[in-house]
């Protein structure tokens, strides 16, 4: 994709405090660091000669080494510090570390550097420029999947299933809680499914802990398989809800070619029936085939009681 001339511009300003901290450094590093092509960084460096102060002399423009792949500042002028964040990428800054704080509060060395650049940060800007709720999520179980995540124990949960419209109870190993579109999700094993799953937290009705498991060994029981779908470009609910499985996203002109990488076909391929037809599989064969057979049931189940 195409910079345009303020993503150059501020990239420019950038560069240039960078390359005065790592003197000598190779255009392949700085094209990696800045996320850009080699030929890009090379534009960006020609850029650089003609920037400085006005008169824009030899004197007063910037002057730089730039030669067999390898960079070194000689006279930066005025950008010698790195620029200032901007007050919505402050407010973005602000927000993600007290997320991280909340869904990090069991884990004491991860809380102290989050802490650390939080006081850093506030120092930086107005303490009241973001306000925010005293708890991120309306669960009163966040605690409690907390401490069963750091204490490697089990949960035995009441979910209410929306696809299902129903309320089963769950003994689950617990992995981790992530954030996404506002909503928080938990990443566990279903001992009693011997699969991953992702259970949103809001729609946990009773949450207790139980026994210590060796999650490593429950991890080794499965074997991952990947999937690939083609998703309609509706369907944002589906890949939501299962983005702790999926590996890859794309659009294309058919929708979004989603992969996943599963250890249960038999639950995916519920998953694919009860949105279609607006989910298609790809790839692997053997997923078409348990669904096009579980299709036939269906319909055979259909049929037997119209001839009843």
């Amino acid at each position: 994709m195409a910079d345009n001339a303020a993503q150059r511009a501020l990239r420019t300003m950038d560069l240039v405090p960078y390359i005065l901290e790592n003197p000598g450094i190779s255009t392949i590093d700085l094209a990696a660091k800045f996320s850009v092509t080699q030929k890009q960084i090379e534009k960006d460096l020609q850029l650089i000669f003609l920037c400085g102060l006005p008169g824009y002399t030899p004197y007063e423009l910037i002057d730089l080494t730039f030669e067999d792949g390898i960079v070194s500042i000689i006279e930066p002028q005025v950008l010698t510090k790195p620029r200032n964040f901007s007050s919505n990428e402050m407010v973005v800054i602000k927000l993600g570390l007290e997320i991280l704080r909340e869904i990090n509060v069991n884990e004491p060395n991860k809380l102290d550097k989050i802490s650390t650049l939080l006081q850093k940060v506030h120092k930086e800007t107005d303490q009241d420029s973001v306000l925010l709720a005293k708890e991120i999520s309306s669960s009163p179980y966040y605690s409690v999947i907390n401490t069963a995540i750091s204490q490697r124990k089990q949960l035995s949960i009441e979910y209410q299933s929306v696809s299902k419209d129903q309320l089963s109870t769950r003994l689950i190993v617990p992995y981790n809680i992530s954030m996404l579109n506002g909503n928080l999700y938990l990443s566990a094993y279903d001992m009693d499914r011997q699969s991953d799953r992702v259970f949103k937290l809001d729609l946990i009705s009773k949450c207790e802990i139980g026994e210590r498991t060796e999650l490593d060994l429950v991890k080794s029981t499965s074997i991952d398989q990947i999937v690939e779908l083609m998703v309609d470009v509706k369907l944002t609910n589906f890949i939501e809800r299962n983005t702790s499985i999926i590996v890859d996203q794309r659009l294309t002109t058919d929708g979004i070619k989603v992969t996943l990488k599963v250890n249960n076909l038999e639950w995916i391929s519920r998953a694919v029936i009860s949105y279609a037809p607006n989910i298609t599989v790809i790839s692997p064969i053997a997923l078409s085939e348990m669904i096009e057979q579980r299709a036939k049931n269906l319909l055979n189940a259909y049929s037997s009681q119209r001839g009843s």
